[in-house]
Parts: structure tokens; C-alpha cells; sequence
């Protein structure tokens, strides 16, 4: 009878186990069953529905942040669609912090309210417009239809190094790379970061033009 009794206590713990691994996220092999061609419906009996939904013109986008259970932190995943139909995916790591919490000094009584501070500003562009941005110039077919709308789109919004470094992959070399750093140097917001932009470049004289657009003085 004890031994019914552990073999029962074993089950139902495994059960709830695998019960907080579905809560919590998807394994990578779910993620990699999404293929072009896909309909909607498909992609939500795989990934469920998505956190946001956006679309310009044609291109309708679904995004997802998922607790992928092989990597660390939480995985943002961008499905485009035409149709109804998957055209491109794309997925990478990303934060999802907490809203900031904003603290507000004592009044005493009979005094004055203090107006509330502005919210605070991370020193990022929003991951969701980022992305955004980054899937309209990747989808224009021609390098100068690209670095005009990242011009155009990037506007007065700031951006990380990180951010940077993902929309100068767009492109193989540094020269091309280089035109995108150009763009984009006025608006990047946590200088403390440059060695991520230096690194990006793979020859020596990319990174001396890099460090000259930048302003880093040797």
C-alpha cells in the first residue's frame, strides 16, 4: 500500500511538473516547426496567440514572448504574414522588465501637490517599434530604398548599441554597415556601449571610421 502510495505522489509530481514547463514556455523544437507557407491558424496551434498584432498595407505581423525552456530569459518571435499565409519569422533574445515604478516625494499637510515626474525613459527604442522599423528596411529590395526609410523612420527616437548592431547586420560589409552606423549615430543613447558597434566591424580601418563617426577620440 505505501508503495501505491509513492508511486502515485511520483506521478503526480511529474504531471505537475510538465503542467508549470507548458506554463512557463516552449521548447526550441515547437518554435522550429513554424514554415513558410503556414496559415494563420497553423501558427496558432503552435505558438497560441500572439501577444501583439500590427500590419502595414500587406504584411500583417504577429509577435510572441515565450520562455523558451533552452535558453535563459525570454525570446521575442515575429511572424509575417501575406495572405494569411507565413512569409518570414524571425526570433531573438530580449528583456521584458518590469513597468517602472515612479516614487513621489511627501507633502505635508496644507502644502502643495508637486507635480509627477515624467515617466522613465529606457535608453532603447521600444523592442516592438525597433523590430518594426527593422522588418520594413530588411524587406525593401534595394540598399538606398533601405537607408532612406531607416533615415526617414528612425525620426529624433533613440536606440541601444545592441539595437545598432541588429539593424547593421542587415548587411555582409563593413562598408554598407558603415552607411547604417552614419544614420544612426546621432540617435544612439548608451554611448558606455560603443565596443558592442566597434566589434560588429570585421577590418581594422572599419573601426577606425566607426570610432571617427562616433567621436571616440584615441
Amino acid at each position: 500500500m505505501k508503495a501505491i502510495k509513492q508511486t502515485l505522489a511520483l506521478l503526480a509530481l511529474i504531471i505537475g511538473i510538465s503542467g508549470c514547463a507548458s506554463i512557463l514556455g516552449i521548447n526550441k523544437d515547437v518554435m522550429m516547426s513554424v514554415e513558410k507557407g503556414m496559415s494563420q491558424k497553423e501558427v496558432s496551434s503552435i505558438l497560441g496567440k500572439p501577444d501583439y498584432r500590427r500590419f502595414d498595407h500587406d504584411v500583417e505581423e504577429w509577435e510572441f514572448i515565450k520562455n523558451i525552456a533552452d535558453n535563459a530569459g525570454w525570446t521575442t518571435i515575429i511572424v509575417s504574414f501575406i495572405d494569411g499565409r507565413v512569409i518570414s519569422m524571425d526570433s531573438f533574445r530580449t528583456d521584458v522588465p518590469p513597468p517602472p515604478v515612479a516614487v513621489y516625494p511627501s507633502v505635508e499637510v496644507g502644502g502643495n501637490i508637486p507635480p509627477r515626474p515624467h515617466a522613465t525613459v529606457w535608453g532603447g527604442m521600444n523592442e516592438r517599434d525597433f523590430q518594426s522599423l527593422y522588418n520594413k528596411v530588411k524587406s525593401k529590395p534595394f540598399k538606398d530604398d533601405q537607408l532612406e526609410l531607416l533615415e526617414n523612420g528612425i525620426g529624433n527616437r533613440k536606440l541601444s548599441c545592441k539595437q545598432c548592431v541588429r539593424m547593421m547586420s542587415i548587411y555582409t560589409f563593413d562598408d554598407d554597415k558603415l552607411k547604417v552606423l552614419k544614420i544612426l549615430a546621432p540617435n544612439i543613447a548608451d554611448r558606455e556601449n560603443y565596443d558592442e558597434i566597434i566589434n560588429a566591424l570585421d577590418f581594422i580601418s572599419s573601426e577606425e571610421k566607426a570610432r571617427h563617426i562616433l567621436g571616440i577620440k584615441k
